[in-house]
């Protein structure tokens, strides 16, 4: 500034003289160094060197043009009216478009607007905003799933894992079944390992897993639509510490994961992001400091964040949090509490409907557990109480959202009779559509189940010992969960073969990770199933 607390009070005419002479500094008002010269190094004048203001008596600035009333902050400008600068007025960069973020930056004062929506797959269509249907009043989106070019409103129906047309059904009217083609190990080299999550992103499955040798770490690697190698197995994590993969999600840009690990002393809860062939587009993003142990991560993208939930015991018993993760890999607001406090909660599963999300958990006793349903919102948090599915020694359950609800599935122990997978439907309003019904049958031992959604019917692959050992099978379900297509046998190893996890691929292809014991140790491999008109089955 032109003028200063620190000027003295006796100032002779020389020292004004060369304050005259300097430039006019941020703020300084136009003529105010020639009414100082003229007045000369009067009481006055030193009074107002001294305090350094530049007011009159009243207290309000002067000011001779609006330039006079710059501040750092262009966004709220202010006239000079009457030798008065007028309190700020703040730039409008409201467009009036409900479907941008509309702000004023305030270095620049120019207006910056930011779609609420994305278009991460490039096709010209952005998927909706959370918590709203794809084209509806308010969604600014009219794409069903923006995470696949081939999948927008009007778009021609083809076989290929895709609701291309965006009514709602996924190859309207197709089956499928197992290729036939042999199953390929994933995870060699390694002394075990396990999986993790896949996901498809147009060109390549990403399949993340965990490996022992030393120590077990977390690993992601690209296969083509056969299975054979499209990226080399890369490290997502290298400490000396341990660490187990997790879920994989594709945004259309770029893939999510999250997974634990104790590089901290304790397990906890991180996330990054990973380019279309596996790398690392950031620093791992920590979303935990519970303090005891973060466990069991699950992944879903809503088209403009990453969704994660967990469960940690920083309750004192295990309870079920989540974090919100935008599009550049920050976190957005801290964690939030997603079961009701006082109940062990364990092992959460989430998935995104039109106006909500639904997550499913285990609770009680570990011994003898239950599955539960909540209802959340688009931000994670809870809207509706907690809904029992089962308590008929549940585990491991699964959900997806299919056409108009919400689909759940879980495998029960052999302390209950006729051992099988379970199901149940909820609609958004968090009402039970289907009570738990029994989804399959002709097996001792069923476990770990994943569910595709079609829209109009369901894929569920699962393991059982129908045929002896442990094998994959497959069959499709009514949105009423009635048996559409019988059991089709997946694997035939002579080996236990456990843990599928289905997703869509290319050209009508569902490609499907597993765990087995063929080697004689526990190993991740990938098949398929393809797609066909008709029916499937044996």
């Amino acid at each position: 500034m032109l003028l200063s607390r620190s000027v003295p009070l006796a100032l002779g005419g020389a020292t004004l003289v060369a304050l005259a002479l300097a430039p006019l500094g941020c703020g300084a008002k136009s003529g105010l160094r020639g009414a100082l010269a003229d007045a000369g190094a009067d009481a006055g004048a030193d009074a107002d060197l001294d305090a350094g203001t530049d007011a009159d008596a009243d207290g309000s600035p002067e000011c001779e043009a609006d330039s006079d009333c710059r501040t750092d902050d262009l966004c709220s400008t202010r006239a000079c009216v009457e030798g008065v600068c007028q309190a700020p007025l703040p730039v409008d960069c409201d467009d009036a478009d409900e479907c941008t973020a509309d702000r004023c930056v305030p270095e620049t004062g120019a207006c910056e607007r930011k779609p609420l929506t994305l278009d991460q797959d490039g096709d010209g269509h952005p998927g909706p905003r959370p918590g709203h249907a794809p084209g509806s009043p308010g969604a600014c989106g009219d794409d069903c799933d923006d995470t696949n070019p081939r999948a927008y409103p009007g778009g021609k129906e083809v076989c290929d894992g895709v609701d291309n047309d965006c009514n709602g059904v996924v190859d309207d009217d197709m089956s499928y079944v197992p290729a036939g083609s042999g199953d390929v190990v994933i995870s060699g080299g390694h002394k075990q390992a396990g999986i993790g999550g896949a996901a498809w992103n147009g060109e390549l499955y990403a399949a993340s897993y965990t490996a022992q040798d030393t120590r077990w770490r977390n690993y992601v690697k690209g296969l083509a639509a056969d299975g054979s190698t499209a990226f080399d197995e890369t490290a997502i994590t290298a400490m000396t510490s341990d660490s187990y993969s997790g879920p994989v999600v594709w945004t259309g840009a770029m893939f999510g994961t999250a997974w634990e690990d104790r590089r901290d002393g304790n397990y906890e809860i991180y996330f990054n992001r990973l380019g279309k062939r596996g790398d690392k587009l950031s620093a791992d993003l920590r979303l935990t400091d519970a303090g005891n142990f973060s466990l069991h991560p699950a992944v879903v993208w809503n088209g403009v964040e990453f969704l994660v939930v967990w469960d940690d015991r920083r309750d004192g018993v295990a309870s079920i949090y989540g974090q919100r993760v935008d599009v550049d890999g920050n976190k957005v607001g801290g964690n939030v509490a997603v079961s009701s406090t006082g109940i062990a909660a364990e092992s959460p599963v989430l998935a995104e409907g039109e106006a909500s999300l639904g997550v499913v958990y285990n609770v009680g006793d570990p011994s003898n557990p239950s599955v539960m349903f909540r209802l959340l919102r688009p931000d994670l948090t809870a809207s509706a109480a907690p809904i029992v599915l089962s308590t008929n020694d549940a585990t491991d359950a699964v959900i997806v959202f299919s056409g108009d609800r919400y689909v759940a599935a879980w495998s029960t122990r052999s302390s209950v009779p006729g051992d099988s997978i379970w199901g149940a439907t909820i609609g958004e309003d968090g009402a039970i559509i289907q009570p738990a019904k029994r989804l399959t049958t002709g097996a001792s031992f069923a476990r770990s189940e994943s569910l595709l959604p079609l829209g109009d019917r369901l894929l569920l692959v699962w393991a059982d010992d129908h045929d002896g050992n442990y094998e994959l099978y497959s069959k499709l379900l009514s949105p009423a969960l009635e048996e559409l297509s019988p059991r089709a046998r997946i694997t035939h190893d002579g080996a236990d073969s456990v843990n599928p996890i289905a997703v869509f691929g290319p050209n009508g292809d569902v490609g499907v990770v597993f765990d087995d014991t063929r080697s004689g140790t526990w190993r991740s491999y990938f098949t398929r199933l393809v797609c066909q008109a008709g029916g499937g089955g044996d």
